[in-house]
């Protein structure tokens, strides 16, 4: 199903952005890529406030070329470098106001076995962080920052795909020594879900993957 530009701007900029992050779990990401259709469910998102946020990458209101996919309309996409690794945000409210969200976690659909070829593993590993499933759909450079999803290669659903039976919310991963924004819990998971970054074993749920 396609959506379009207003319809995608509604859905990304009509609540908070911590509430846009929870209600992302559950949606299917896909992208039409030079290798075939790839899509999967989005188990794992973390919240970034902007200029008050000091883990943000907006924070003081920093402005650069690099990070002003973030400054525009919500559902803009924007890739940034860690270390050797990508990683990818959707810019979230109105055009000026510089929140995001990291997809920190997909549970594949659709091209598994492209997804581990590009990745060089199975199972959990290939998409269980936010630069793995960035691997896994085989994006190696920053392309389509500055585009939105439901305009191009990347198509969001609008619509939730599963509904988490419970989802948690905990202080967001990699965030050191930054006072309150460290122990903030603006990282939201599928309980269970085995897709999940840093997740023992112990704690997956195998039979339903935290789904109703």
């Amino acid at each position: 199903m396609s959506y379009s530009i207003t319809e995608t701007n509604k859905f990304f900029e009509s609540k908070s952005t911590t509430e846009i992050a929870e209600e992302m779990l559950g949606h299917i990401l896909t992208y039409d890529s030079p290798q075939g259709k790839l899509s999967g469910i989005i188990v794992e998102t973390e919240a970034y406030l902007g200029p008050d946020d000091m883990a943000a990458h907006s924070y003081g209101g920093r402005h650069s070329a690099a990070n002003d996919p973030l400054y525009q309309q919500g559902g803009t996409i924007y890739i940034y470098s860690i270390h050797s690794w990508l990683d990818m945000d959707i810019s979230i409210q109105k055009s000026g106001i510089p929140n995001g969200v990291l997809i920190r976690g997909v549970e594949p659909l659709t091209g598994k076995d492209i997804m581990d070829e590009n990745r060089k593993k199975t199972g959990f590993d290939t998409t269980n962080g936010p630069a793995k499933w960035i691997r896994a759909f085989g994006i190696m450079d920053k392309t389509f920052s500055g585009t939105m999803l439901n305009a191009g290669k990347f198509q969001f659903e609008l619509k939730k795909s599963k509904t988490p039976n419970h989802v948690l919310a905990t202080p967001r991963i990699g965030v050191p020594n930054k006072g309150e924004w460290t122990d903030k819990k603006m990282r939201f998971i599928v309980e269970g879900n085995p897709y999940v970054s840093k997740m023992y074993k112990r704690d997956m749920n195998l039979d339903s993957f935290g789904w109703k």
